[in-house]
Parts: structure tokens; C-alpha cells; sequence
């Protein structure tokens, strides 16, 4: 988080590499040549520093890692959008900690199933100061009861939603995210998925800015702004519990 906040601070980058220094520290070009080879060879709780440049996926984690990059702007990951997600997280990935990274799709795929740029399925992932973008799909697909936190990421001109989250147990809790210029919803809840999403910004999306239509506890949307959607800001079509407060929606076509 600190190193997030004034990236140029040296004492505070010093104290991070000492930190860091507790676990292993896999680099990416250096001891490995592909992010592949180092995911296959970290053990749990490893860090894996991902150097600058576009690294061809598919990224598969099934370890608890800490994950790299230099920057959403420096690093990127990318695959072709008929291929995979860029990056899926499985069950035992659980405990995962993403930053500083671009997940993205080249080309486009018009089919019914389209992956998602990042995918979730089951396990617990933090994502900070990440992007994920251009993708077929969902810009991030939260799915098998998927657990994520986000901070400062950015979700924009994905195929379907910038955020989705469905199913039971699955749930997202972000701050100070931005869901722009997607196709679908900027976040969309369904089939029991949940979330609280606060302080984010959901904009020029080509549906709401954000779909509740589930039957998932404890949703909570609070301070948010939601303008310029070609429908409208919120639609709580349905939940089971929870608190709408705070939000500004403005400029939506169809209404606030």
C-alpha cells in the first residue's frame, strides 16, 4: 500500500525490500525468462517481480504469491482474446497479492463464451493499483464463491462488464476503482454474487453503472459516482440485504 502511494520514496521502497527479503524474490527477466517458469518454481508466499515490457500469457496461479510488476502503465500481460483469460487464479491461489500489472486481450471475440481478461475461481486475491482492459469479455470475473479486494484499479473497454461477480459465496470488496467505457455494466452483481464497492467511479459504460440483480447479503454501494451510462447509474433490481448511500449519478441517458 505504501509503496503504492508515493512510488518515488525511497526510505519506503528500502523498508519494502527488506520486508520482501523475509521470502524468496523470483525476478522476471532475470532468474526466470517467462513468468510461467517462475509460478511453477515459487513455493507459497514467494514474490515474484515482474520486469517491464508485454509478457504473453496465459498466466495460470495455483500458489499463494505475492505478484509484481512495474507499473499498470510498464507491465503488461496480454493474450489472444479467443485463447484464455490473461490471468485465472484458481482455488489454490488463495492468498494471492497482485499489483502494479495490466491484464489485457489483443484482438476481439464476438463468440457467446468469451473469456474474461482476469478470472477468479474460488480463491481470495487482492488486486492493487492493476488495470485490467480490451478484453472480449468481463474486464474481471469473480466466480466458485471467488473472494477479491481491489484498490485503485481500473476496469475499462472490456466486452461485457468491467466487474462481474456471480454466484454464491462469491463477493468483491473494492475502493477507489474506475469501470469506464465497457460494453455491459460497469460492475454487475447476479446469481448470488455480493459486494461492497466503495468511492469508485463507473462511467460511459454501454448499460448501468451498476446491476444489482441478485440474491447475495450484505451489498453495500457507498459514495460512489456513476455518470455518463447509456442506461442508468444504479439498478437494484434485487438483493437480499444491505445499504445504498452517498452515491452521485449524474448525466445517466435513461435516469439517475
Amino acid at each position: 500500500e505504501a509503496t503504492g502511494l508515493p512510488p518515488d520514496d525511497a526510505e519506503i521502497a528500502a523498508l519494502y525490500e527488506k520486508m520482501a527479503s523475509y521470502t524468496r524474490t523470483l525476478q522476471v527477466p532475470g532468474d526466470y525468462a517467462t513468468l510461467a517458469e517462475a509460478i511453477e518454481a515459487a513455493r507459497d508466499r514467494d514474490r515474484i517481480s515482474l520486469g517491464e515490457g508485454s509478457w504473453t500469457g496465459p498466466v495460470i496461479v495455483d500458489k499463494a504469491i505475492n505478484l509484481e510488476g512495474a507499473g499498470r502503465d510498464k507491465t503488461i500481460i496480454e493474450v489472444e482474446a479467443a485463447a484464455s483469460a490473461a490471468a485465472t487464479f484458481s482455488r489454490q491461489s488463495s492468498g494471492t497479492r497482485v499489483s502494479g500489472i495490466t491484464f489485457r486481450h489483443r484482438g476481439f471475440d464476438s463468440g457467446a463464451n468469451r473469456f474474461s481478461a482476469l478470472l477468479v475461481r474460488g480463491a481470495e486475491v487482492t488486486f492493487n493499483d492493476c488495470r485490467a482492459a480490451d478484453s472480449a469479455g468481463h474486464g474481471l470475473a469473480v466466480v466458485e464463491a471467488g473472494r477479491v479486494a481491489a484498490t485503485r484499479c481500473l476496469f475499462e473497454n472490456n466486452g461485457w462488464d468491467g466487474v462481474a461477480v456471480s454466484g454464491a459465496g462469491s463477493r468483491i470488496e473494492i475502493n477507489e476503482c474506475e469501470s469506464t467505457g465497457n460494453f455491459g455494466h460497469g460492475y454487475d452483481l447476479w446469481d448470488g454474487g455480493s459486494a461492497a464497492i466503495h468511492n469508485c467511479v463507473a462511467r460511459e459504460n454501454a448499460g448501468n453503472g451498476i446491476l444489482l440483480d441478485t440474491n447475495g447479503d450484505n451489498v453495500v454501494l457507498g459514495n460512489n459516482d456513476l455518470r455518463g451510462n447509456r442506461e442508468f447509474g444504479i439498478v437494484a433490481f434485487s438483493a437480499s440485504t444491505g445499504r445504498i448511500h452517498g452515491n452521485q449519478c449524474r448525466e445517466n441517458l435513461l435516469g439517475g
